[in-house]
């Protein structure tokens, strides 16, 4: 990737990524508490809708594994 004068974008440091994981992770929390909570009324709602939901969580449960790994790799 070029920045605006053409040379090389320089690669994240620490803290970039440390900045990046913990503003991802807060948005993420609330997603997964979401679905999670609306799933505990999973018999009221319709099983396209349930099926959804649960696809939103296992995608919330994988990224904050990954945000988890990268918040690891990062501290010495």
């Amino acid at each position: 990737m070029t920045g605006g004068s053409g040379g090389e974008t320089p690669a994240p440091g620490p803290d970039s990524i440390s900045r990046l994981v913990h503003d991802l992770a807060n948005p993420l929390s609330a997603v997964l508490a979401e679905a999670q909570l609306l799933l505990l009324d999973a018999d009221t709602l319709t099983p396209d809708t349930v099926a959804s939901l649960r696809a939103i969580e296992a995608a919330a449960l994988k990224m904050r594994v990954v945000l988890r790994e990268a918040s690891a790799r990062r501290q010495p």
